[in-house]
């Protein structure tokens, strides 16, 4: 199990997960599932985006220059499995 989040450099979104999800691939294991966990709160029955400092800060910087950009909000959880091993047997 892996947890892999996407971030922004330069404004540009960095698709981590996927990159991730590649390097399981090359080194032979089989991904099983992959699955979003948010990044969040509850307050008074809400749900509350809990982004970084550094993350709100860029975004607010981009709005203000004319970027519409929004709030990563959660994280990738990759399932993988090793593959199963296949013995042939024989005939004796």
């Amino acid at each position: 199990m892996v947890s892999a989040h996407p971030w922004r450099k330069n404004g540009q979104l960095v698709d981590l997960p996927s990159a991730v999800l590649a390097a399981g691939a090359r080194a032979g294991l089989i991904s099983t599932e992959r699955c979003v966990a948010l990044v969040a709160a509850v307050r008074d029955g809400r749900l509350v985006a809990r982004p970084s400092f550094f993350q709100f800060q860029a975004v607010r910087k981009a709005r203000t220059g004319g970027t519409p950009l929004r709030l990563i909000t959660h994280e990738d959880v990759l399932i993988f499995r090793r593959p199963e091993l296949t013995m042939e047997v024989a005939d004796g």
